[in-house]
């Protein structure tokens, strides 16, 4: 069988279609290591999102250079979040999440195509109904500069919901300008925009009204000065379930790694179960550094209550 028949073979398998031209990737894991445990058993989905920073394929091109033992450690990281469904960002390709997958089983992924060497996807138990719905362009506003998200549908218990994972544009140490700053805030504020538009729009046409979105947002909801993400914290019917919370590496910062979830979702949310894997606390910094310079975040839904949509 030729590699593309192969490939084609995977994807008609799990069900996953391509869209708008773009080829995403959805793979099984292959090992034999023991799956932890899930809370579907007790009624919980646990959901959230992790930025693995340029989790990389292990070739030369990778940007950001890590061992066997660093792989294991990310894996170690993710099996401590023990989520269902897990946003991640800053992945090459699925390459780079079979790296993790040798270390993580009972998990399956779908990533994205259009992100360049920083695609956003989904890590999701293989207990977890999923479905691609599309990789979702029009927060892309500066081609070749930004990130479109990626949307789902998932289904786990009596629980079924549509999910978003976003990477919106960052203000880095390259924005050395007032200018530059401006312009980046700008980008953020237009994709809120359009990740709104998108909120309205699926409230509005669809039947299902459980939404979540995840992700790594570059700015939190409480940031007054700079309110580049009013255009969702406006919308009555989502909230951010992270609104206070810290930054995983400096208490006094606020957390850039957000999930919101829509008003009917909201009525699922399992009180006090937003968490923040500080993992930083636990390895020495120079292994710590190699996992990444974000935290997973991580909230429960409760499965169990009859379908409301």
């Amino acid at each position: 069988m030729s590699v593309v028949s192969k490939a084609l073979t995977i994807l008609l398998s799990l069900t996953l279609l391509a869209v708008s031209g773009c080829v995403l990737i959805a793979c099984k894991p292959r090992n034999t290591q023991q799956t932890l445990p899930s809370g579907l058993d007790k009624g919980k989905v646990t959901v959230g999102t992790f930025n693995i920073a340029w989790l990389g394929d292990g070739t030369e091109e990778d940007k950001e250079h890590r061992s066997e033992d660093d792989y294991k450690h990310i894996a170690d990281v993710i099996r401590d979040a023990n989520p269902d469904v897990l946003g991640v960002e800053e992945i090459e390709n699925g390459a780079a999440v079979e790296r993790i997958f040798k270390y993580l089983p009972g998990y399956k992924y779908i990533v994205g195509k259009e992100g360049g060497q920083q695609n956003v996807g989904f890590i999701i138990r293989e207990e977890v109904a999923v479905e691609l719905v599309e990789e979702y362009m029009p927060i892309v506003i500066e081609r070749g500069r930004n990130r479109p998200g990626l949307v789902v549908r998932c289904k786990a218990g009596n629980f079924d919901w549509i999910m978003m994972v976003v990477h919106f544009k960052s203000s880095s140490r390259y924005d050395s300008t007032q200018q530059l700053k401006e312009h980046a805030r700008e980008i953020r504020k237009q994709q809120s925009e359009k990740v709104a538009e998108w909120v309205k729009k699926t409230l509005a046409t669809s039947k299902e009204q459980d939404l979540i979105i995840v992700g790594d947002f570059n700015d939190y909801p409480t940031n007054d000065k700079y309110p580049m993400l009013a255009p969702l914290t406006a919308i009555a019917d989502i909230r951010f379930v992270t609104y206070n919370a810290p930054s995983c590496k400096k208490a006094t910062w606020k957390s850039i790694d957000h999930i919101i979830a829509s008003t009917s979702a909201q009525k699922r949310l399992v009180n006090g179960s937003v968490t923040t894997i500080s993992f930083h606390q636990q390895f020495p910094d120079a292994v710590a550094n190699k996992i990444s310079d974000h935290c997973p975040v991580v909230c429960q839904f409760n499965s169990t209550l009859p379908d409301n949509d």
